[in-house]
């Protein structure tokens, strides 16, 4: 009896693990196509700034592939810098941002910072990049001195 119970439970997980993997497999072959990034530019000068100011700029692109476009994550050269980005997926032709937020905080002259974002694109990374000219009036007074 115990035996026939284990064989049926063990037929019934089977089917169960079967038809999970075919709608898996359903919904991955509904969005195998592939996502493109397109940026209106990829980098932006934010001028000429005082140290400590901080200021954001949004990226703005387009998913011109025909897949969604999923933003995995994000990573800069600097901790002066935050990214922040959709979490949701793209779909084809729609629109996105996202923002990159600089804390000029420490930093003197000019200042150029690479972003880059990981993503289902292919290739799997792509660059942004800001620069500013940060001035820092605590060093110009003791460079006058």
């Amino acid at each position: 009896m115990n035996r026939t119970i284990i064989q049926i439970l063990l037929l019934l997980l089977a089917f169960a693990c079967q038809n999970a993997t075919q709608k898996k497999q359903e919904s991955s072959s509904e969005n195998q196509g592939v996502p493109k990034f397109a940026f209106l530019q990829e980098f932006h000068n934010f001028g000429t700034l005082q140290a400590g100011e901080i200021v954001a700029y949004s990226f703005q692109f387009t998913n011109t592939g025909d897949g969604d476009l999923m933003i995995e994550k994000a990573e800069s050269d600097c901790g002066c810098i935050t990214v922040e980005f959709p979490r949701e997926a793209i779909q084809p032709g729609k629109t996105g941002y996202v923002e990159v937020i600089f804390n000029a905080a420490g930093e003197v002259g000019k200042v150029y910072k690479e972003i880059i974002l990981y993503s289902n694109t292919e290739p799997d990374e792509t660059k942004l990049a800001i620069a500013a000219t940060v001035q820092n009036e605590l060093i110009n007074i003791y460079s006058k001195n």
